[in-house]
């Protein structure tokens, strides 16, 4: 998940007092299933922790009125008790909906940040959130431009009676100069066609008010904008033989677009070899074509137009961009460079893996090699996370031999599509002598995970090894994609297509999109104003070349580097017929899954039911959230051992929610592959600091016994799995403060430094500590944690795992469970093959008599090891029949049929 763009809390008018004795009896039931209560001109949220079945210590609100920020802290937006703790209550001073308004979605978030599903009796639930006053249409003027003189319009609402005459309308430019109108044609009780009297330019802005209502709008180009389409292809390309270069980027509202070409990357306009005015076809394409081949030519452009609101043409915002197409770009804020096609890496021998049976492993590149032992030149790099026969000072294989010995069959691979970094004058100006800089390492360069792509058709400049030239590391990204193939491992990479690096962190840059048209390519508010948490939303929906960029990006990963799959960053955001179209285009074995949570800021967008989606009509597989908190707790900031570990960590209130996560027999699944399970990932705490000995931080030691039931738990679970990279290792994120929202400034603006939740540019915090690699030391047993999950994985992978690895629903009892008296204590029997017995209490626990089905039952796995082999301990009699095990403290046991499958 994508770091949060840190905003400032809403200024309210004023605050309802309620008095805590008094809360409970001042909310009817349906109140309390909905969430909030309407007071006059105050709205009032309200939490029920029993009906939640919560004890919380902190309850905030989050929703599309807030741009869903993660903040915790922002007192306007916390809840307050009663003294029982129970009807939790936040007044918000909403006149006329101006604050929240109408079909706003929301939800509850509590203690370190867990997001709560809203109750199942919630009468106003819409994808996967509540919804705010669900129904109400408070008076809505909208209007879109469809041609030249037609403005297609709605007026809706409540008790409103629409305006017949045309005299009621008055159509104005940005400038405030009123366009005549013709008439005003209804069409149905609220839909109406507005007639301009003469011609108007549909590429400009205007707005339709109703005087009378009080009502102004917006006259949107959505409908201009959906009519846009080319299958032409963008960017820059050399003909297959060298004979010409042709040149094509989209931006259907400009007046004119010029292209420069040079022979360096630093050179400046007027050391352009070329300067060529550029074509428009009908279509909104505009093409310029040069003889030869000019693989290695830099390139840029200026486009020109109007001075209109959501306009940053070359007129008012004198600068060059980049192309969103290119195949190479010299960093985020570079020029970008002329390409020849990559030649791909050969397929996978045995294809790629079903998705029942993904064992994918979540890793950045740079986190990966910053340790390793290579030249320096190699040090945070693509070939270094290639490069075989690698050790540490014991002797551990480590680096890409590390992960082809782990057995995992899929490499997820954090983004590595050319991303924004702040460049280094500018980053090592403001960080060079900053203590906490330099503490985390962040103080020369800036570190960056990458959810905040700028070019999606090129690959990571950073990431290539130094001393190479601007576009090598294409090649040297497609042998990693072969040296992974070779291995029998898939490569899938993460994509962000739900925001552009162009509006990160408070800041407002002219990389491409921005400029070649706003409002065609982002999600805008009625200013033209940017929406969204991230800073920016790419607008998918109404927008076909828009969502074929999507599609490109994923089509050119595969033909030019052999990618099998994508993981798509907040998937929520992106409406599902875009991507149910991206799965119509690739090959039918593609791996894709993604995040479900955020839904697009614009509620029209959200609420709409081709385009809003959650879990349970999810267009592709989704994160699990629901396993995770079962199985190891909340994602951040735990604060009670007892509780916020999960059942793993000794919650045992948990043990019928995880029966349900092994399963996955959750609503929202059609089947098991639907969903795909796992415990921690790259943007939560990692597994090792939620379960650590003291102080919440992994490097002092960790609570190994639960730690091996988690991963016992989720490596038995049904369906598809995802690793975080390094829990294997017990990876900490300890270095880092628990600080949320440390704010530092550069000469441009602000850089936000979230801490041990989301550590997106502390690298000290990130690195895999490769030289605790069968290593065990007074605190750590780093060797015995990395032999159990690497022989879970080969147990998953077994036949015997096959049980594990189901694509479709099972039969009802294919998990026998096993539920002593004692709810620490859980025991199942999977399709007669597999048997697992859990006691995460802190005390011994002896399961009696358990009854298993005939075979020749071999145990594999106990407290310290998991081995295919058999590791001794209790063996059923082939006759099966009655087994008595004996269960140490917080630990796992797990047995196999010989004689299955």
């Amino acid at each position: 998940m994508t770091p949060r763009l840190p905003l400032t809390a809403i200024l309210f008018a004023g605050l309802l007092l309620l008095s805590s004795s008094a809360q409970a009896q001042d909310f009817t039931d349906e109140d309390l299933r909905q969430g909030y209560a309407d007071r006059g001109a105050t709205t009032v949220f309200v939490f029920d922790a029993e009906a939640y079945g919560v004890v919380p210590e902190r309850v905030v609100v989050t929703g599309a009125f807030r741009n869903w920020s993660e903040d915790m802290n922002a007192m306007a937006w916390r809840l307050t008790p009663d003294d029982e703790r129970r009807i939790w209550v936040l007044a918000v001073e909403n006149p006329d909906f101006q604050t929240i308004p109408p079909s706003a979605p929301f939800k509850f978030r509590i203690d370190g940040g867990v997001w709560l599903d809203p109750r199942p009796d919630a009468p106003n639930q819409g994808g996967g959130n509540l919804i705010y006053a669900m129904g109400i249409t408070p008076p809505l003027l909208t209007a879109e431009v469809r041609a030249e003189r037609a403005i297609w319009a709605s007026l809706s609402g409540d008790n409103i009676e629409r305006p017949r005459d045309v005299s009621a309308y008055r159509l104005v430019t940005a400038a405030g100069e009123e366009v005549p109108l013709e008439a005003v044609l209804a069409n149905t009780a609220s839909a109406m066609l507005v007639v301009p009297a003469a011609p108007i330019d549909v590429r400009r802005v205007y707005y339709l008010e109703v005087p009378e209502l009080e009502l102004r709008t917006l006259v949107r180009r959505d409908g201009w904008f959906r009519t846009r389409y080319s299958a032409k292809p963008l960017g820059a390309d050399v003909a297959a033989d060298g004979s010409r270069t042709d040149f094509r980027i989209f931006s259907p509202r400009a007046d004119a677009v010029r292209l420069y070409l040079y022979d360096e990357p630093e050179a400046t306009s007027e050391d352009a070899q070329h300067v060529i005015d550029m074509a428009m076809d009908a279509d909104g394409v505009w093409e310029a074509a040069r003889d030869g081949d000019l693989h290695g030519t830099y390139y840029d452009f200026t486009v020109h137009g109007p001075a209109d609101p959501g306009n940053f043409f070359y007129e008012t915002h004198p600068v060059h961009i980049s192309d969103p197409y290119a195949r190479v770009n010299a960093e985020a804020h570079g020029k970008s460079r002329v390409w020849r096609t990559t030649a791909p890496a050969t397929p996978l021998p045995g294809g790629r893996p079903p998705m029942e049976d993904v064992i994918a492993y979540e890793v950045h590149v740079q986190d990966f090699t910053d340790l390793l032992p290579v030249s320096d030149d190699l040090v945070g790099t693509i070939p270094a996370m290639a490069m075989p026969g690698l050790t540490n000072s014991a002797g551990a294989p480590i680096g890409f031999d590390y992960l082809v010995d782990l057995s995992i069959n899929v490499v997820h691979l954090m983004p590595v599509q050319e991303y924004l970094h702040y460049p280094d004058s500018e980053w090592a100006a403001a960080f060079e002598n900053d203590p906490y800089m330099i503490a985390q390492d962040v103080h020369r360069e800036n570190y960056q995970w990458g959810y905040r792509t700028t070019h999606a058709f090129a690959i990571e400049t950073r990431l290539r090894q130094r001393g190479t030239e601007h576009g090598a590391q294409r090649d040297q990204f497609r042998d990693l994609v072969q040296a992974f193939h070779d291995e029998g491992i898939a490569v899938i990479i993460d994509l962000v297509p739900n925001h552009t690096g162009e509006n990160m962190d408070a800041r407002h840059m002219l990389f491409n999109f921005n400029v070649l048209d706003k409002p065609l390519y982002y999600r805008t508010d009625q200013e033209l104003n940017h929406i969204g948490p991230f800073g920016n939303e790419v607008k998918t929906e109404d927008r076909p070349m828009v969502q074929r960029w999507l599609i490109d990006q994923c089509q050119a990963l595969i033909d030019e580097f052999g990618i099998d799959g994508f993981r798509i960053d907040l998937a929520g955001q992106i409406d599902r017929e875009s991507l149910l179209a991206l799965k119509a285009a690739l090959p039918d074995d593609i791996i894709i899954y993604g995040e479900p949570w955020i839904p697009p800021t614009d509620p029209a967008v959200a609420s709409h039911p081709d385009w809003g989606w959650y879990k349970s009509n999810s267009p592709i597989t989704f994160f699990q959230d629901d396993a995770r908190n079962t199985f190891k707790g909340p994602v951040s900031d735990p604060q009670d051992k007892a509780t916020d570990r999960g059942y793993a960590g000794g919650n045992s209130a948990l043990r019928e929610a995880t029966m349900r996560a092994l399963t996955n027999a959750y609503g929202d699944e059609a089947t098991p592959n639907t969903g795909i399970n796992y415990l921690d990932i790259h943007d939560n705490w990692t597994l090792a600091d939620q379960f650590a000995t003291r102080d919440w931080n992994g490097l002092l030691g960790v609570d190994e016994g639960p730690y091996k039931i988690a991963a016992t738990l989720l490596m038995t679970s049904i369906g598809p799995i995802v690793l975080h990279g390094g829990s294997e290792i017990m990876r900490s994120k300890g270095s880092a403060t628990v600080d949320h929202n440390i704010i530092k400034e550069t000469e441009t603006g602000p850089i936000y430094l979230k801490g041990r939740g989301d550590t997106y540019n502390l690298r000290k915090a990130n690195r895999f500590v490769w030289e605790t690699v069968g290593q065990t030391t007074d605190v750590s047993d780093f060797a015995g944690m990395h032999a159990y999950w690497r022989g879970l994985i080969h147990l998953r992978n077994s036949e015997y795992g096959e049980v594990f690895r189901q694509g479709e629903h099972v039969p009802e009892g294919y998990y026998r469970f096993i539920t002593p008296d004692n709810p620490a204590a859980l025991g199942y029997v999977v399709d007669e093959t597999a048997f697992v017995l859990i006691n995460t209490d802190n005390a011994p626990f002896t399961f009696a008599d358990v009854n298993l089905p005939a075979g020749d039952w071999q145990q594999v796995a106990d407290a310290d090891q998991v081995n295919l082999d058999g590791v001794g301990g209790p063996r059923a009699t082939p006759s099966g029949g009655a087994l008595t095990v004996t269960v140490p403290p917080t630990s796992a046991m797990i047995w196999v049929n010989r004689d299955k499958p």
